[in-house]
C-alpha cells in the first residue's frame, strides 16, 4: 500500500507516517518496526549518552533496515551539550532524515543538503516556522495543541492551513493523532505527513515500562497536563504520573534552575525526570491496547483509506 504525498517523495517512503522520536522510549526495535512497514521511524540523538553510544545505535539500525531513518537534534547547547559531535555521526552514517528542535538549524543546514539529507524543524508558531525556513528546513513540523512532550498551544485546524498558507513548505502535522481517520483530517487541512509520538509508546517494541504503557491505555484526554515546571518548556504529560510527585508542580522552577545549570549535569536532570515523570500527548483518548508498531502503521493506513470511502458524497 502506498499513500504519495510531497513528504513520502521526499524521504522515499510509502505512507506519510513519521514515528516522532521520543526520550528514552524510541530505541532500534521500533525505528526498525516502523521503517519495515512502509512509515519511517525516528530517534533522538540524546537517547544515547555518548557519541560513541550513537554511532553503535545507528549501526544496529542500519544491520536491520535499508529503509530510510530519522534522527532528532536538540541544538540547545544547555539541554544538549553534545550535539555537534552527535551531528557529526548522523552526517557520517548518512542518516536520511534530520529533525532538529530547540533551536535553529542555519549553521547546520547547507551540510545536511550536501549530504543527501532532509532536513525538517519542530516549530509550534509561525514566527519560528519563519525562522526554520529562512535556515533551510525542507518541511514543518506543526506541535500543535495535544501533542506529546514539548507541544504548542494552538489547535491544528488553525495551525495546519495558517502555516502552509503562511510559509508555503510541506507541513507534518503533530498532536494528537493516533488513528487513521485524524490522519485523514490532518491531510485535508493541507498536511503533507502525519507525525505520531504516544501510540507508538503503546508499542512492545518501544523501552517504556509497562506501567508507563498500561497508564496510556488507562487515561483520558482530560488527564494530560501541560505544564512548563517539569522540563523548563511547556509540555504534557500524564498527570497520573505528575501525582506521584505533586511537589514538581509546586517547586518545579527551582529544580529546573538547578538541572539547568549547564553540560552533562543538565543531560542528567533530563534523564531523571523523563524517566520518573511520563509524557503522553491527548491521543490516549484512541489508545486501548499495547500493539506491535509495525500493525499499528498499516492499520492507520488502511482506515485512512477508508475514512476517505466513508465520506459523505455531494448529491
Amino acid at each position: 500500500m502506498k499513500i504519495k504525498t510531497a513528504i513520502t517523495e521526499k524521504l522515499n517512503i510509502d505512507l506519510p507516517i513519521i514515528a516522532a522520536p521520543m526520550f528514552l522510549v524510541s530505541y532500534p526495535e521500533l525505528v526498525v518496526a516502523v521503517s519495515e512497514a512502509g512509515g519511517i521511524g525516528c530517534f533522538p540523538s540524546l537517547n544515547y549518552r555518548t557519541p560513541e553510544q550513537l554511532r553503535e545505535g545507528l549501526k544496529e539500525i542500519r544491520s536491520k533496515t535499508k529503509k530510510p531513518i530519522g534522527v532528532n537534534l536538540i541544538l540547545h547547547k544547555e539541554h544538549n551539550p553534545n550535539w555537534a559531535k552527535q551531528f557529526e555521526i548522523v552526517m557520517e552514517m548518512k542518516v536520511e532524515l534530520i529533525i532538529t528542535s530547540l533551536g535553529t538549524p542555519r549553521t547546520i543546514a547547507k551540510e545536511i543538503k550536501a549530504n543527501g539529507s532532509t532536513l525538517f524543524c519542530d516549530v509550534t508558531t509561525l514566527k519560528h516556522a519563519q525562522l526554520v525556513a529562512k535556515s533551510g528546513a525542507d518541511a514543518l513540523i506543526a506541535v500543535s495543541q495535544g501533542a506529546g512532550g514539548h507541544a504548542g498551544n494552538i489547535n491544528p485546524f488553525a495551525l495546519i492551513p495558517y502555516l502552509k498558507k503562511e510559509v508555503g513548505l510541506p507541513v507534518i502535522a503533530a498532536g494528537a493523532i493516533s488513528s487513521g481517520s485524524q490522519m485523514a483530517a490532518a491531510l485535508a487541512l493541507g498536511a503533507d505527513a502525519v507525525y505520531i509520538g504516544t501510540k507508538f509508546i503503546a508499542t512492545p517494541e518501544s523501552r517504556a515500562q509497562n506501567e508507563y504503557k498500561q497508564m496510556l491505555i488507562d487515561s483520558s484526554p482530560d488527564e494530560i497536563i501541560y505544564t512548563e515546571k517539569i522540563s523548563g518548556i511547556p509540555a504534557n504529560w500524564l498527570s497520573k504520573s505528575v501525582q506521584r510527585s505533586p511537589e514538581i508542580l509546586e517547586d518545579g522552577p527551582k529544580k529546573i534552575a538547578a538541572g539547568h545549570a549547564g553540560g552533562e549535569h543538565a543531560v542528567e536532570q533530563e534523564y531523571k525526570r523523563w524517566r520518573d515523570i511520563w509524557s503522553a500527548g491527548q491521543g490516549v483518548a484512541q489508545i486501548e491496547e499495547v500493539k506491535p508498531a509495525g500493525e499499528i502503521v498499516k492499520q492507520i493506513a488502511e482506515e485512512y483509506l477508508q475514512t476517505l470511502k466513508g465520506l459523505p458524497k455531494l448529491s
